[in-house]
């Protein structure tokens, strides 16, 4: 892979093996810094904060510790600092969260402060990501949901000379759920 300071990873949310893919990635660049949509608020950046979070399996009430245990655990045995970028829950407040975790209809009050979620979060993501590029030599790898890779996202027209590797369908179009086939899906590649 040709080195660039930065690689987006877009992440299914666990509609195939991410990690497969994250170790991958991890395997051929080994970067200083991981920054993690899915680790939400958390650092890890030393050995007793990874040792905490073994002990208490606790991300939030919207990501499970099982969901990104082995990226978790690769970053420990490998000594790569894994550096949360988002809000605690997403920013998502009890109501909210069990309105999307049980598919309920969102009232327009709903969509509007999703939205407004939304624009804090990558806000968020941009300082995050802007935060450790000034603090590593090496590249740094982004790892968030690959609706955040969207052509028109915040991520893409606020950073130049980066590489992203998302999930696509067959022809490259990337996608943001599952497929109606998975032996529909690939992973596709795109630079700046």
């Amino acid at each position: 892979m040709t080195s660039y300071p930065l690689i987006f990873l877009g992440d299914t949310h666990g509609f195939v093996n991410d990690f497969a893919k994250q170790k991958e990635i991890i395997e051929e660049i080994m970067p200083e810094f991981i920054l993690s949509e899915n680790l939400q608020n958390i650092s890890l950046n030393s050995r007793e904060k990874f040792n905490k979070l073994f002990e208490s399996k606790k991300i939030s009430d919207t990501v499970s510790f099982e969901e990104i245990e082995l990226l978790i655990k690769f970053c420990y045995y490998k000594n790569i600092n894994l550096i949360g970028i988002d809000l605690f829950n997403f920013g998502f407040d009890e109501r909210l969260r069990l309105k999307i975790t049980n598919s309920k209809n969102l009232t327009k009050d709903d969509k509007i402060k999703l939205k407004n979620l939304l624009l804090i979060r990558e806000k968020m993501h941009i300082s995050k990501i802007k935060e450790y590029l000034n603090k590593t030599n090496k590249p740094l790898l982004v790892i968030t949901g690959s609706w955040h890779l969207r052509k028109d996202s915040p991520l893409r027209k606020n950073f130049s000379n980066y590489k992203i590797i998302y999930p696509s369908d067959l022809k490259g179009k990337l996608l943001i759920k599952p497929p109606k086939n998975i032996q529909d899906f690939k992973y596709s590649e795109e630079t700046k």
